[in-house]
């Protein structure tokens, strides 16, 4: 009888301690190596725009755009044409000889009759080319004439190259009629005289000493 007791306490007690053992593993980590970890892209919203970048989207918020200001070009003044580049003895297309009247002194007017020009003009002493006009603008050094037949717009170039923008109260660069009527430069006509050069546009009347010049006409008083 107390054989048996002992086998049953022997088994009671393999079998606590095989209870216990398991119990114990229960609390060891896994020895299965850890899974890295990933992202997935956030779903773009309604808009466009995904969460991850501050999107507008219930759960977001709104992100202003990069905002790029172009730089902005000073305007030119309305309806003022580019001055045509300087001409030079190749671009000269008339015979200075068809506009001289005595003394060395030629003289011209644009189709419209509205600018008169002038080389060498005795009228105007000192002056290489020069021109005047019934009516102009006032020029961009700030002269402004009365646009009357005795105060009116008138530009030259004089001879140690200073461009002056004038107002006059007489023909200077108006050829004597007594001559005979002053010769028109067409449009797209370039007459040089002396290594001077004036060329005729519709946008008006250009001349040049180099680099330094004017141009004149209804619309346009520019010193340069």
């Amino acid at each position: 009888m107390r054989q048996v007791r002992n086998i049953v306490a022997m088994s009671a007690l393999i079998a606590a301690t095989a209870l216990a053992s398991t119990a114990c593993g229960a609390d060891e980590p896994a020895s299965n190596p850890p899974t890295p970890a990933t992202s997935a892209a956030a779903a773009p919203s309604a808009n466009g725009s995904t969460e991850s970048d501050g999107g507008s989207g219930a759960g977001g918020i709104a992100q202003a755009p990069d905002i790029v200001t172009p730089v902005q070009a000073e305007p030119a003044a309305a309806d003022t044409p580019a001055v045509p580049p300087a001409p030079n003895r190749d671009d000269v297309n008339v015979d200075a000889r068809d506009y001289e009247q005595p003394g060395g002194q030629y003289f011209f007017q644009s189709p419209s009759g509205n600018v008169f020009c002038a080389f060498n003009s005795f009228n105007a002493p000192g002056t290489i080319v020069g021109c005047q006009v019934r009516y102009s603008v006032p020029g961009n050094t700030g002269r402004e004439c009365a646009n009357t037949a005795n105060n009116t717009y008138g530009v030259q170039i004089t001879q140690d190259g200073t461009v002056e923008q004038i107002c006059t109260n007489q023909g200077i660069f108006v050829g004597d009629p007594n001559n005979g009527d002053t010769q028109v430069l067409q449009y797209g006509q370039v007459i040089g005289v002396t290594g001077n050069f004036c060329r005729s546009t519709e946008a008006g009347i250009t001349c040049y000493d180099g680099d330094r010049g004017f141009m004149i006409s209804r619309d346009v008083n520019i010193a340069f």
